[in-house]
């Protein structure tokens, strides 16, 4: 079983802060769309709290739109450069834990988990939400020395039963009544023909995202090597489907795509929990094969 060293995974969450903050500079970015189509929208549907803290922050932020913007554009682009030259790498993370923070309540509205309408096939639980969570679990340790060190056995566990969680939660939300109605997830998905098999039985096809979502859960909680090794699998799938049919690759190419969405990160995430067999696994499978090839009799 192959897996990615803890300085790369941190080098790709640096990559996608990086890519963050070149998209906040497109044009669209400096004008009244950004308030009114980006920010302003997650305040709808929300607890009442909430939806006045988003509405007040757009309200703090739009007179100075050209400052606020270029502010959140730098914060994004320090944080990328930072972790992909693997330079004051802490007190980086600390800095993109305060900025996740911020965004996921005042841009992502918290997800949207408590609208009643947050789906993982439009970015719940929130992009930046797993920004936060990947940064925890790539926090360099005191045995990080070389560039090709791997997370800790303790991380990679972390990693995999918080995507499990993640899967779990997931499929929770998919049964929320709005999903279960007939136009619950029109407009949902960025392909039309699954908006189209959405609306004809929504039932059944929250029914097919659930079954994936909770087992690839499963898989990643059984104790044993290779259905491990499904999970991930199915999870890497699971992931890929979501930015492409239901985020649409972050729409980053619109006028408003402002990140790539949860899709990538939760690929993330699941490579922080794909790691190399222990030392003692590694000798016993060696032994094991060893044996099965001496000669009988």
């Amino acid at each position: 079983m192959w897996s990615i060293s803890r300085r790369w995974l941190q080098t790709i969450l640096g990559i996608i802060w990086f890519l963050d903050g070149i998209l906040q500079l497109k044009p669209q970015m400096f004008g009244s769309q950004f308030i009114n189509q980006v920010l302003l929208p997650t305040a709808q549907g929300q607890p009442l709290g909430i939806g006045h803290a988003i509405t007040w922050s757009a309200n703090v932020v739009a007179p100075h739109l050209f400052f606020y913007n270029f502010l959140f554009a730098g914060i994004q682009l320090f944080l990328g450069i930072m972790l992909m030259i693997n330079r004051w790498v802490k007190g980086t993370l600390v800095i993109s834990f305060i900025w996740a923070g911020i965004v996921w309540l005042f841009s992502e509205g918290l997800g949207m988990l408590f609208t009643g309408q947050a789906t993982f096939l439009t970015g719940a639980p929130g992009a930046v939400f797993l920004y936060g969570l990947i940064g925890i679990i790539v926090w360099p340790g005191h045995e990080d020395k070389e560039f090709h060190s791997h997370l800790s056995s303790k991380w990679s566990n972390v990693s995999r039963y918080s995507l499990a969680v993640l899967w779990f939660v997931g499929g929770l939300l998919q049964l929320q009544p709005t999903f279960l109605t007939q136009g619950g997830l029109n407009g949902v998905f960025s392909i039309d023909a699954f908006n189209h098999m959405a609306a004809a039985n929504p039932v059944m096809m929250n029914l097919i995202l659930i079954i994936f979502m909770w087992a690839s859960g499963i898989l990643l909680l059984i104790r044993n090597e290779k259905w491990i090794h499904s999970g991930f699998w199915l999870s890497v799938i699971i992931a890929l489907f979501i930015w492409w049919v239901g985020e649409g690759f972050g729409q980053m190419l619109s006028p408003l795509g402002t990140d790539p969405n949860s899709g990538p990160l939760l690929v993330l995430l699941a490579l922080c929990s794909h790691r190399m067999p222990s030392r003692e696994h590694q000798h016993i499978a060696s032994q094991s094969h060893l044996t099965h090839m001496k000669p009988s009799g």
